[in-house]
């Protein structure tokens, strides 16, 4: 159940990312995604998944940008290795090491991710939570990180 939620965000969050200046119908969204295969209450589960993300509190905004930080070097707890794959940290540190996050942000997407899953989270699903909390922050500032990262395009980061 939870695969399927999830891909219904990622769903969600590329076609939010794809409508760019368009408004965003929100009619013809759910009958996208009724048309290939998800029922409304698994759509209704991502959205409302979305909103608890969305609404959690942050922590308080950065006014430095997080290229100009110099990147620190975050170890896990056990409990975080045990919620999180290695290739979800792995993730979590090559972003981080970037400098694509601030290490108030990669905070926050670790205790998102360990409060949202009972089961390790994955590489897939750290993406969405990092593309998340990324888009709650600012969605203009990040749109081409989170295409890259969501496309595995790391070359366009870079360039």
């Amino acid at each position: 159940m939870r695969e399927r939620v999830l891909a219904i965000v990622n769903l969600i969050a590329q076609y939010v990312l794809g409508a760019k200046d368009t408004p965003i119908s929100e009619q013809e969204l759910m009958t996208e995604l009724i048309s290939v295969g998800f029922d409304a209450d698994e759509i209704n589960d991502a959205i409302s998944w979305m909103e608890t993300i969305a609404l959690q509190p942050q922590t308080e905004a950065v006014t430095i940008s997080p290229l100009m930080e110099l990147p620190t070097y975050r170890v896990f707890s056990d409990q975080e290795q045990q919620k999180l794959t290695t290739e979800a940290r792995g993730f979590l540190i090559k972003v981080r090491t970037m400098g694509l996050l601030t290490n108030e942000a990669q905070e926050e997407i670790i205790d998102r991710a360990l409060h949202s899953a009972e089961s390790p989270i994955n590489e897939q699903e750290i993406k969405i939570i990092t593309s998340l909390t990324l888009l709650s922050r600012s969605s203009n500032l990040w749109l081409r990180e989170i295409n890259c990262f969501l496309e595995n395009d790391w070359d366009r980061i870079y360039h």
